[in-house]
C-alpha cells in the first residue's frame, strides 16, 4: 500500500473521522492513519455506531472503546434508539450519525475502510439487480457532504497482510457469515464460481466498475446544456422546472434529464419510478402528486412541476400514489430455493425462499420471531399464487385473535403515513394478506415453530448504496 501515502484526501492540520466497526477493513485504516501516514498531519479520531441489529453488539462498542483507548484515539460512540430492521435503515442511521460527528467535531472527511473486494461485490450484486451505467460505477471513492474511501482501490488480502504484520486485532461480525444475506453468498459462494470460470473476474468487474464511471461522467457532461435548457429553480429539498420544456426534449433524453434533476435526493430514481414520473408529467392534471420513492414525490402545478424530497410542497394537495399493481411473485409452490428482484413503488426488493420442514427452520438464520426477517408459511392446502401488492381500503389481516384492519395495525406500529401506500404485502391467492415485510405477520404465516409439516420460508430486504 505504498502509494496509498500520497493520498491528499485533508489538508495537513485537518481533522479526518474514521468509521470503526471493530472489523479487520477498519481497524487497519485507523491504525494506518495513526502509527503509518504521520507525514499526512492529520488529527485522526474514530466514531462507531451501535445499529442493535445483534443482541451482543454492545460488545462491539466496548472492544473498540477498549482499542481507541489503548491507541490513544479520541472516540464517538453512538447508538440506535431501537434495534434496526434492516440494512438500509443501518445504513442511514450510521451515516446520519458519522455526518453529525463530522460537524461537530469540524472535521474534513469521514473516511470509511471500504475496499476493492467491496466494489467487486456491489457492481456484481448491481449487476444481478438489472442496474442502469452510474449503478455499475459502484461505490464512488468521495461522497457529499463529506465521506471519503481511501481504500477503496485496494485489494482485501493487502489489508489482512498489513493486519498480521502489525499484529492488529480485530472483531469478527458472525452476520459476515450468514448465507441468509445475498451479499454474503456473493462473496462466499458466487465469486469463487465465476473466478473458476474466468480467473480475471475480479479485476475485469473494477474494470467495468471505471468504465461505468467514467460513461456517468460523460452523461453528465452532455445533460449539462439540457439541464440548462429547463432553467430548473432548485432550492433546499425541491427542484421546479416548466413542464413544457420538459415535454421539448427528445423522448430518449427525458428520463436521464429527470433522474439527474432528482440526484441527490434519496435512493436513485429506478426504472419503475422513472416511467411512472414520465407518465404522470405526460398525463397528470394540475393540483396532482405522484410518489416516486418514499422520499421523492412529483407535483404538477398548472405549468410548473415540483420535485420534492421529503413529502410533497403542499399538505393540501390531493395525492396519487405510485401506480404499483399485483406483482406476481410465485406462481406455483416452489420444488428449492430461489429469489428475485421486484421493482416496487420505487423500491428494489430482494425477496428469497426456501423450502423445507418446520423443524428445519434453524437453517434458515434469519427467519426467527422478528417480522423484519421473515416469514413461515405452511404449504398444505396454501393456494397459490403469491403475489405482492400494495395496501388497499378495507384491508384486514388476521391477528392471534382473529382478523384486524391493517390501518390499525399500522398506527399501532407507527408506520409513517407516506410510508404505507407503497408498503409491500405478500397475498395468497385468496388475497389474503400473509404478511407485512418489516412490520407484522399474519397468523396464517406464524413463526417456525418446533414441529412438523412442509412450509415456505422467505426473505425480504432492500439495498440502496
Amino acid at each position: 500500500m505504498e502509494g496509498w501515502s500520497q493520498w491528499a484526501g485533508s489538508p495537513p492540520g485537518s481533522t479526518v473521522v474514521v468509521a470503526l466497526s471493530g472489523g479487520l477493513d477498519s481497524c487497519v485504516l485507523l491504525h494506518l492513519l495513526r502509527f503509518s501516514l504521520p507525514d499526512l498531519g492529520l488529527s485522526v479520531m474514530a466514531a462507531h455506531f451501535d445499529h442493535r441489529m445483534r443482541r451482543d453488539s454492545g460488545a462491539d462498542a466496548r472492544w473498540v472503546r477498549g482499542l481507541a483507548g489503548a491507541w490513544r484515539v479520541p472516540l464517538m460512540i453512538g447508538e440506535a434508539d431501537r434495534p434496526v430492521r434492516n440494512e438500509t435503515e443501518a445504513r442511514r442511521l450510521r451515516y446520519t450519525f458519522l455526518e453529525r460527528v463530522r460537524a461537530e467535531e469540524e472535521a474534513s472527511l469521514v473516511l470509511t475502510a471500504h475496499h476493492a473486494e467491496d466494489q467487486i461485490e456491489t457492481v456484481l450484486f448491481r449487476v444481478l439487480r438489472g442496474t442502469g451505467v452510474r449503478g455499475l460505477a459502484g461505490i464512488p471513492a468521495r461522497r457529499e457532504p463529506g465521506v471519503a474511501r481511501p481504500l477503496l482501490r485496494e485489494p482485501r488480502e493487502e489489508l489482512a497482510a498489513y493486519a498480521r504484520r502489525h499484529r492488529i486485532p480485530s472483531r469478527l461480525d458472525p452476520t459476515n457469515e450468514d448465507l441468509g444475506y445475498a451479499r454474503n453468498r456473493i462473496r462466499g459462494e458466487l465469486l469463487p464460481r465465476i473466478t473458476e470460470i474466468h480467473p480475471g473476474a475480479r479485476e475485469s468487474l473494477l474494470r467495468l466498475s471505471r468504465n461505468a464511471r467514467r460513461t456517468s461522467r460523460a452523461l453528465d457532461a452532455l445533460l449539462a446544456p439540457v439541464l440548462q435548457r429547463l432553467r430548473a429553480d432548485r432550492g433546499d429539498g425541491f427542484c421546479t422546472f416548466r413542464r413544457e420544456d420538459f415535454l421539448d426534449l427528445p423522448e430518449t433524453v427525458q428520463g436521464e434529464a429527470l433522474r439527474a434533476l432528482a440526484r441527490g435526493s434519496g435512493p436513485p430514481l429506478g426504472e419503475a419510478g422513472t416511467a411512472a414520473a414520465l407518465e404522470f408529467i405526460r398525463t397528470g392534471r394540475s393540483g396532482r402528486v405522484v410518489h416516486l420513492t418514499r422520499t421523492l414525490s412529483l407535483e404538477r402545478e398548472f405549468d410548473l412541476l415540483h420535485l420534492s424530497w421529503g413529502g410533497p410542497r403542499g399538505s393540501t394537495r390531493r395525492e396519487a400514489a405510485v401506480p404499483v399493481g399485483q406483482v406476481p411473485l410465485l406462481r406455483e409452490a416452489p420444488s428449492g430455493p430461489g429469489a428475485t428482484e421486484i421493482d416496487f413503488g420505487g423500491r428494489h426488493l430482494l425477496i428469497e425462499w426456501s423450502v423445507g420442514r418446520s423443524s428445519e427452520s434453524g437453517e434458515w438464520g434469519g427467519v426467527g420471531p422478528s417480522p423484519a426477517l421473515g416469514c413461515r408459511i405452511g404449504l398444505d392446502g396454501l393456494p397459490f399464487p403469491l403475489s405482492l401488492r400494495a395496501p388497499r381500503p378495507g384491508d384486514r389481516i388476521r391477528g392471534p385473535g382473529g382478523g384486524r384492519k391493517l390501518k390499525k395495525v399500522f398506527g399501532e406500529l407507527r408506520v409513517p403515513a407516506p410510508d404505507r401506500g407503497i408498503t409491500p404485502l405478500l397475498v395468497d391467492g385468496k388475497d389474503r394478506i400473509l404478511w407485512v415485510p418489516g412490520h407484522y405477520r399474519s397468523a396464517l404465516a406464524p413463526a417456525p415453530p418446533a414441529a412438523e409439516g412442509p412450509a415456505l420460508f422467505l426473505k425480504m430486504g432492500e439495498e440502496v448504496e
